[in-house]
């Protein structure tokens, strides 16, 4: 009974410290925000009602405290679409160089006709948002 009651009261001291540590060694996530897409891969420009295929978008991002957050997908009316990358930053120190990740987006049509995507490339000098444009053609 004697141990029983030691271990549980250095069990209590032992939660107890951990619960107070405050340890501030990791990433925390600073900001997140649209980030422009370099290019996008579209596997079928032509494809049938109720096929499923798979979108790239990539997007390149500063080494170490930059990354793929999400992305954005909008019916922007009922044959266009707007698409944009997400992209977070970190309270860690940026490493130098960049790399490219993207995310994956399904699209399913269920009626026939051109579908037009636009892809968020940035803003241009005036501050307006510039995009990149895809069509998809739906049998």
């Amino acid at each position: 009974m004697k141990k029983e009651v030691i271990l549980s009261v250095f069990a209590a001291c032992s939660a107890l410290l951990m619960s107070c540590n405050n340890n501030d060694d990791y990433s925390e996530i600073q900001e997140v925000f649209a980030t422009k897409i370099d290019s996008v891969h579209i596997p079928m420009d032509t494809m049938t009602v109720g096929v499923t295929q798979e979108m790239k978008l990539y997007s390149t991002f500063t080494r170490g405290c930059e990354g793929i957050y999400s992305y954005d997908y909008q019916y922007t009316s009922d044959s266009v679409r707007t698409v944009a990358n997400f992209a977070y930053k970190t309270n860690d120190a940026c490493a130098e160089g960049t790399y490219v990740d993207g995310s994956r987006v399904n699209f399913k049509p269920m009626k026939t006709g051109v579908y037009k995507f636009r892809f968020y490339t940035g803003k241009d000098a005036a501050g307006t948002n510039t995009f990149l444009e895809k069509k998809v053609v739906v049998e």
